[in-house]
C-alpha cells in the first residue's frame, strides 16, 4: 500500500515538474480521500526531508571539530605568573591599618588627619571638646584637665598643618602688602580655629570678613554667632580670602599700622585689637602668643 501511495505521488510531482499550472487545477478533480491523501504524503515526505538534512548535519559537526582541534593543538605548558613585589604602604595607611578604630573611607592625606584616625572614639570625642590653638596657648591645660598625650598631639597638629599650608601665600602677601606674615597667619588660625570653623569649611573665609554695606559686589552668608544680623563674605577658596584680608588692611581704619617694621608683631597685633579688628579685649595679646609659640616671626625675616 505504501509502495503503491509513493509511485502515486511521484506520478503526480512528474505531473506538476512538467505543467506547473496544473497544480493549481489538478487539486479541483480529485476526491475527498485522492485530497486527503495528497496532503499526508506531502507532509511525510517534508518530514523525511528534514530529518534527512538534520541527520546530514550531525554527521558533519564531528567533522568540523576534529579540524579546529587538529590546527589548534592543546599546550600542555601553562603561561608563567608574574612574581609580585610587595611595596610597604606610606606610613598614613600604616596608621590605619594598626589602629582598630578607623573607619575605611577617612580621608588620611594629611599628618593631621592620620593622627587623628588612630585615635579611639572615645579621644575623638574628647577632642571635640576643645579648640585647635587651646593647648597651644595653653600648654599647662592638659595636665589640669587630664587629657591625654594624643588628643594633643593631634590638635597641635591641625594648628603646624595649617601653618605650612598657608606660609607661602601669607610671604607672598607680606612682600605685595607689607603686612607680616605672622600676622596674617596668627589672625587665620585664630579667626578659623586652624581652618576647622564653619565659616573657613563652608565658605573659604578664614579671617572673619564681613561683607560690605547692602552686600554689595560679593556674596555673604549669615552666621549668628556675634548677632543675627551680621553677614560674612563667601570666596571662591582661601586665596581669595587671604587676599581680601591684605586689602582690608590696607583701608583707613589699618592703613596707620603700615609704617610699622615688617618685623615688629608685637605692635602690628597691638594695633589691630586698638582699631577694632575684634572685640575680644585680649585680641592682641592672643595674636602675639600664637607668634611666639608656633615661631611664626621666622616668616617675617624672609622679606629682608
Amino acid at each position: 500500500m505504501l509502495e503503491k501511495n509513493l509511485s502515486l505521488l511521484r506520478h503526480n510531482i512528474a505531473v506538476v515538474w512538467k505543467n506547473p499550472k496544473s497544480l493549481l487545477i489538478y487539486p479541483r478533480q480529485m476526491s475527498r480521500k485522492a485530497k486527503f491523501q495528497w496532503i499526508v504524503l506531502g507532509s511525510l515526505a517534508f518530514l523525511l526531508s528534514q530529518r534527512e538534512l538534520s541527520f546530514q548535519l550531525s554527521l558533519s559537526v564531528p567533522e568540523v571539530l576534529e579540524t579546529r582541534q587538529a590546527e589548534f593543538p592543546p599546550t600542555s605548558a601553562r603561561p608563567q605568573l608574574a612574581a609580585i613585589q610587595t611595596v610597604a604602604a606610606p606610613w598614613w595607611e600604616q596608621v590605619k591599618i594598626k589602629s582598630k578604630d578607623i573607619r575605611d573611607k577617612l580621608n588620611l592625606a594629611n599628618a593631621a588627619t592620620a593622627v587623628g584616625a588612630a585615635l579611639s572614639r572615645e579621644q575623638q570625642a574628647e577632642a571635640a571638646k576643645y579648640s585647635n590653638l587651646g593647648f597651644v596657648l595653653n600648654p599647662t591645660l592638659p595636665k589640669r584637665l587630664g587629657v591625654s598625650a594624643e588628643v594633643v598631639a593631634f590638635k597641635t597638629k591641625k594648628c603646624t598643618d595649617y601653618v605650612d599650608k598657608y606660609a607661602k601665600i601669607a610671604v607672598e602677601e607680606m612682600e605685595l602688602y607689607g603686612i607680616p606674615a605672622s600676622i596674617t597667619l596668627a589672625q587665620g588660625l585664630l579667626e578659623s580655629n586652624a581652618g576647622d570653623s564653619r565659616l573657613a569649611k563652608n565658605e573659604n573665609n578664614h579671617f572673619g570678613i564681613k561683607c560690605k554695606k547692602k552686600c554689595l559686589g560679593c556674596r555673604c552668608a549669615n552666621y549668628t554667632d556675634d548677632d543675627k544680623y551680621d553677614m560674612f563674605r563667601i570666596f571662591e577658596s582661601p586665596w581669595y580670602s587671604f587676599r581680601e584680608h591684605s586689602k582690608l588692611l590696607q583701608g583707613k581704619r589699618y592703613k596707620h599700622l603700615l609704617k610699622l617694621e615688617i618685623t615688629d608683631y608685637k605692635n602690628w597685633a597691638r594695633g589691630l585689637q586698638s582699631a577694632g579688628y575684634a572685640t575680644n579685649p585680649k585680641y592682641g595679646v592672643t595674636l602675639i602668643e600664637i607668634i611666639e609659640k608656633l615661631n611664626l616671626q621666622r616668616f617675617d625675616k624672609a622679606a629682608n
